[in-house]
Formats: structure tokens, sequence, C-alpha cells
């Protein structure tokens, strides 16, 4: 009789310390539930790019491998910015910003062509900037949401601003001197896929997000063709109703051919690597 005593008053304590806490749950946001979305985090994404530059307009040439014959460094740690806006129930829009920013002054270890026949001495001194600005903005519709999971579509445009410059010293053509190429370009991707989340409980949940397309135009003065793929797996856990941690893994490709007045040439662009992030939702 005692033993039993104690352990109803064992029980009687433990319900009065997990009841309040269902309840809070019970309160919190669910998930798929959420008005407002805003993420701020950090990436440390492996680079690999593949860059031709032919102003000339005339094709040729053989793409370079910027991080092995420039130095670019192949890792690169930058932050983002996403906001996420559930106008209605099924229907949602995304914007995100970041930045893969990278220079590097370095001696060149062998005879490097680029632009329109411009030859690099090995042995040259140069300085090589590559910057992108990667705007992706989407509108999401859900398939299916319920407590458990929500399958959603998407439409969007994956925006690149590329800007390429390379400086170096003894160029064959100037017998010696100072030579500089520039490019620069606008990569307006469209991109459509599938984004997939699964809800274990109100505090977590995991998501899988895979798009993918490709384009070709063409016109009386410029030509853009290339395709684009995105990939993202996700897990995330919310510590308090308004606010919780996350972390991904991305990975991203973008293979473009440009024709327009600040660039005639190629962009072969891979990047994949793990994120951390803070979410807050409202």
């Amino acid at each position: 009789m005692g033993c039993n005593r104690h352990l109803s008053l064992w029980l009687s304590v433990i319900s009065l310390l997990i009841l309040p806490l269902t309840a809070q749950a019970e309160e919190w946001i669910q998930p798929g539930t959420e008005k407002l979305i805003f993420v701020g985090g950090v990436f440390l994404p492996s680079i690999d790019t593949k860059l031709r530059v032919n102003n000339s307009g005339h094709d040729g040439g053989l793409p370079i491998d910027i991080e092995d014959q420039f130095r670019l460094t192949s890792r690169k740690s930058t932050g983002y910015i996403e906001g996420r806006w559930r106008i209605f129930d099924n229907h949602r829009f995304s914007l995100a910003w970041f930045q893969l920013d990278r220079d590097a002054s370095a001696t060149a270890t062998q005879d490097i062509e680029i632009g329109d026949g411009e030859i690099i001495q090995a042995g040259a001194e140069m300085y090589t900037r590559l910057n992108m600005d990667i705007i992706p903005f989407s509108y999401v519709y859900s398939f299916i949401r319920n407590d458990t999971h929500e399958l959603a579509g998407y439409l969007g445009v994956h925006w690149a601003n590329i800007d390429f410059f390379i400086d170096a010293s003894a160029w064959v053509q100037d017998q010696g001197g100072n030579g500089t190429i520039s490019a620069k370009a606008d990569a307006p991707m469209p991109l459509v896929g599938i984004d997939y989340r699964y809800y274990f409980s109100p505090r977590w949940t995991a998501g899988l997000n895979v798009g993918y397309f490709q384009l070709n135009l063409s016109d009386d003065t410029s030509a853009f063709s290339g395709n684009l793929y995105n990939f993202r797996a996700d897990t995330e856990y919310w510590f308090w109703e308004h606010v919780g941690f996350g972390a991904a893994l991305n990975a991203f490709g973008l293979d473009v051919d440009v024709n327009d007045d600040a660039w005639h040439g190629s962009l072969d662009y891979d990047y994949w690597g793990p994120q951390l992030y803070v979410k807050a939702r409202f």
C-alpha cells in the first residue's frame, strides 16, 4: 500500500509538470501554418568554377578552371538571408539572397590563354576577382498539407549576377605590358521543383527540396542558354515558439552560355556544402 501511494504521488507530480508543457505545445504555431518566416545563416560551400571569356564575339577557347589557374579559394564561408510569406493556406512566396565573392593574387605557373587570344605568360603576376550575387525568388503551392507533412511544387527565378575581372602582367600581345579582362552578366534562370516537409512533432521537422530547369533564349542582339539544378536537405528544431535552429546540406549548379554586350563566353559554376541557420516564425 505504501509503495502504491508513493507511485501515485510521483505520477501526480509528473502529470503536473507535463501538463503545462503539453498545453504550451498545443498553443504553439503548428508547422505548416506559419504566416511569416525569416531565416539568417552561414553557408560553407565547396566551389568549382570553369569560365570562358571571348569578348570579340567569336566562339573558341577552352574553359579555364578558376580555382586551379588563378588560385581562387575553393571553400568560402558566407552569410545568407531568406524570407517566406504564406499569403493563403496553400500559397507561399519565398525570397533569398547571398553572395559568393572571391579574389586572389597569384603567379602564373604556366601559360594561360584567356579572352580573345590573349596569353598570360608563366611567371606573370595576376590579380583575379569573381563576384556572384544569387537571388532566388519562387511561388510555392502546397498540394498536400496536414499535421504530418506538406508537399508542394514551386516555380521561380534563380537570379545570378556575375562579375569577373583579371589584371596581369607579361601578356604576349602587349610585349610584356599589363592587360586586363572583365566580364559581367545577369543570368535569370527559371527554376521548377518539389518541396517536401515532414513534421515529426511541433518542435522537430525535416525537409527535401529539388529543382531543375533548362533554358534557351535568343534574339537579334543577344543569346542566353543554360541549365540550373538545386538540391537541399535539412532538419530543424524549434526550441521556442518563435525561434528555431536548423542544419542543411545544399548542392547547386549553374551552366550558362552568354552572348551580350558585357560578356561573350560561358560559366560552369557548382557548389555544395553545409548550412547552419536560425529561423523566426510568426
